[in-house]
């Protein structure tokens, strides 16, 4: 009785890791955000480059010392396996949550834009996001 008992449990279990697939392949994660670009004229030859969004955080702070609210978006990935992160500064609340709708709506393409230059030896950045639907 015991012998057959342990060749029913090495029967089972023998025909159950059989029954298992060995050749799984692994699936591109697809990413939350599709068809957003990045450019800007001193990085990857001033083209287009696919921008894979890590994160984006859309926050508000108020400064004090000029008595208004600043809005800001903040992007951040990779482009190229290279990090990069986009700062947006909105001017008002209703341009940040137009920013929070358009990237959970269908868009058909989201482009990123940074230039930066020098202004009497103080560097200076201007990004915009630009929406295709």
């Amino acid at each position: 009785m015991r012998n057959l008992l342990i060749l029913l449990v090495f029967f089972i279990c023998a025909t159950t890791t059989y029954g298992q697939n060995t050749g799984l392949k692994l699936k591109n994660v697809k990413s939350k955000y599709q068809n957003v670009f990045f450019r800007s004229p001193g990085k990857y030859n001033g083209k287009e480059q696919v921008f894979r969004v890590k994160e984006i955080a859309f926050s508000t702070s108020f400064k004090g010392s000029k008595s208004k609210n600043q809005y800001q978006i903040s992007i951040s990935g990779h482009v190229n396996n290279n990090k990069e992160e986009i700062i947006y500064n909105a001017k008002n609340i209703d341009e940040l949550n137009y920013y929070s709708k358009v990237f959970k709506s269908n868009y058909k393409k989201i482009l990123l834009f940074e230039y930066s230059y020098f202004i009497n030896s103080k560097k200076y950045h201007d990004t915009s996001i630009s929406v295709e639907y």
